[in-house]
């Protein structure tokens, strides 16, 4: 079942449908919320803490147009008030370079022979590791996550050309520090990562 016939079903009252959400976007947000944090028990009771809210709020909770980029909002804004972030009182905080995101390359990928997947990934994690904070979190929304520049906007509370900037910028120092070829093959692997 898609996960806009989940949504509309969830909305009726059907707790197999809210189940079925969670099941399909269980692995990716708990994936997304490692990269703020490793405290796994925070994560945890960020995801229960979210599905609790859908479920009792569900009536009064409208359709979103699409329903991955409002979890994965819903899910950074509980994530982050429990890691001490509060984005009730400043919506600066949730945009804010001060917040971590550790973004890194993990397991094997096909088109890399075994032995030069070690010699990649460290290769990568230096260079994911000259993006700030938030081109991290945005180059990962965009490349691991597949969502668009307005849906990562909306996520990171930014306006849609910032979105825009953030990520050319990324892309940019990427390209500056080393090569179009370079950039291209990492974010190959991170697509398919």
């Amino acid at each position: 079942m898609h996960d806009n016939e989940l949504w509309y079903s969830y909305k009726e009252g059907d707790v197999k449908a809210l189940e079925g959400l969670y099941e399909l976007y269980y692995s990716p947000l708990t994936n997304y919320g490692f990269k703020f944090t490793p405290d796994n028990v925070c994560i945890e009771e960020s995801m229960q803490d979210l599905f609790l809210k859908l479920w009792q709020n569900r009536e009064r909770i409208e359709s979103p147009a699409v329903v991955k980029q409002y979890l994965y909002l819903s899910f950074r804004r509980i994530l982050l008030r429990k890691l001490e972030y509060n984005p009730s009182r400043h919506e600066e905080e949730l945009s804010g370079e001060h917040i971590p995101f550790q973004l890194e390359l993990i397991g094997g990928h096909p088109m890399v022979r075994k032995e030069r997947m070690e010699e990649l990934t460290a290769k990568v994690d230096m260079l994911l590791n000259i993006l700030t904070n938030r081109q991290r979190e945005a180059v990962f929304l965009k490349y691991y996550e597949d969502l668009s520049y307005e849906e990562i906007a909306d996520i990171m509370h930014m306006n849609i050309v910032g979105g825009y900037k953030l990520i050319y910028r990324a892309l940019e120092s990427l390209r500056e520090q080393f090569g179009d070829f370079t950039l291209l093959l990492i974010l190959y692997v991170l697509k398919r990562a």
